[in-house]
Formats: C-alpha cells, structure tokens, sequence
C-alpha cells in the first residue's frame, strides 16, 4: 500500500513540476509580445522625453501636458 501512495505523490509531483514550468513559460512571452518599445517625442515647451500615446500633438509639435500647450498658443498670438 505504500508503494501506492509513494506512486501517487511522485506523479502528482512531476505534473505539478511540468504544470507550474510550462505556465511560467507562457507567461514570459506574454510580458514581452505586450511590451513593444512606444516612439519617443520631446515636448516643445520644455523638453521631456515621454511616449506619443501620452503626449498633446498641435500644429506638428508635442507637449507634455496641457498647460504647455495653453502656454505655447497664448506665446504664438
């Protein structure tokens, strides 16, 4: 009987072991397929790198935030 028992924990061991690899293996392409490099802009008014999803386009220029945006319109009349 216990040669059963120490039959069961083995192969309960090797596919907890094989599980626990394989998810850890599928996990890790996921990070890096979601994780592209994003284009870097630098804002027009003072300078700051920061990615284009994050940053204000107007008149061919990049801000990074509002204000600088309201700054270099009010600069330009």
């Amino acid at each position: 009987m216990t040669k059963y028992l120490l039959l069961t924990a083995l192969v309960i061991a090797v596919w907890w072991l094989w599980r626990h690899a394989r998810n850890s293996r599928a996990g890790a392409g996921k990070d890096s397929a979601q994780r592209e490099a994003e284009r870097m802009v630098q804002c027009a008014r003072c300078g700051v790198n920061q990615p284009v999803s994050e940053s204000l386009l107007d008149d061919g220029r990049y801000y990074c935030c509002a204000a600088h945006l309201r700054e270099a319109r009010s600069e330009d009349r």
